[in-house]
């Protein structure tokens, strides 16, 4: 969806804003606008900013000025009424809208040959170990069962704790996931620096483009983003990680379908 990728695009020029310019683009990710409201004037006079301000904003966006980015508001305004006309609520096109632009951004993070190495790998792995903390701790759980039911040995970890226990059995036929959406979470990247150090194999799944850990962790694996997604006030953080791991679950399921399969069914419970 057009507005989609505006949203997207905006959301991608923040770190290269000022202030002030975070201030306009959050104005226009948060505020539901009509077509008279787009108008320079109305945004000059409602923000309390120059005109050179709004066209630096636009400019950082991509746009070769404001009356170009109106435009394309204004055309994702429309695609927006026709694909969501059955919704009388704007707080339901909203969430609708944050789901649907997360989805189209994993069609761009998604790195198939990438994600068949790893589906590899998983299936060759003695062990597998999943560690994540808050929402990202419910992902490993889920994905714990999911694989559990394919006949692969494996185990879940959400503190601190349980990440050290696990760390001590971990040997190189071992592969230890992380999920972390900030690429921060201190206890989780160090889990993986620890079990890498033990000769297992590492891999973490994060929103973030930053390097800092691209030497001390094995594979990388980049989920798609929206505002705020850490918070969870609109979209369940969890949603990005699991797309990408279902992903990866396709792919292990193709591997040997058929024994696969014949397990998954015995632990039907009916």
């Amino acid at each position: 969806m057009r507005q989609n990728y505006l949203m997207a695009q905006i959301e991608e020029a923040l770190p290269e804003m000022t202030n002030l310019e975070k201030e306009i683009a959050n104005f226009f990710m948060t505020t539901a606008l009509k077509d008279a409201d787009l108008t320079a004037a109305k945004v000059i006079e409602q923000l309390h900013i120059s005109q050179a301000a709004l066209t630096r904003f636009a400019k950082k966006c991509g746009f070769s000025g404001y009356r170009a980015f109106s435009f394309e508001y204004t055309k994702s305004l429309q695609e927006s009424e026709d694909n969501f006309q059955t919704f009388n609520l704007e707080l339901t096109k909203r969430v609708l809208i944050d789901y649907d632009s997360l989805i189209n951004k994993t069609y761009d993070l998604v790195n198939e040959d990438k994600l068949q190495e790893l589906a590899s790998l998983i299936d060759k792995s003695e062990r597998i170990y999943f560690y994540g903390k808050g929402s990202s701790g419910l992902v490993a759980q889920e994905m714990k069962l999911r694989f559990m039911r394919l006949g692969l040995i494996c185990d879940a970890y959400s503190d601190t704790d349980g990440f050290t226990w696990a760390n001590s059995l971990v040997n190189h036929n071992c592969l230890v996931f992380g999920f972390s959406l900030s690429g921060k979470t201190k206890s989780v990247i160090n889990a993986l620096e620890t079990a890498k150090s033990r000769g297992a194999h590492t891999v973490l799944l994060t929103t973030t483009k930053e390097k800092s850990n691209s030497n001390s962790i094995d594979h990388i694996i980049h989920v798609a983003s929206t505002r705020q997604l850490n918070y969870g006030n609109r979209v369940s953080p969890q949603f990005p990680l699991l797309i990408m791991m279902d992903i990866i679950y396709a792919y292990v399921l193709a591997i040997d379908k058929k024994h696969k399969e014949m397990i998954f069914k015995n632990t039907i419970i009916d």
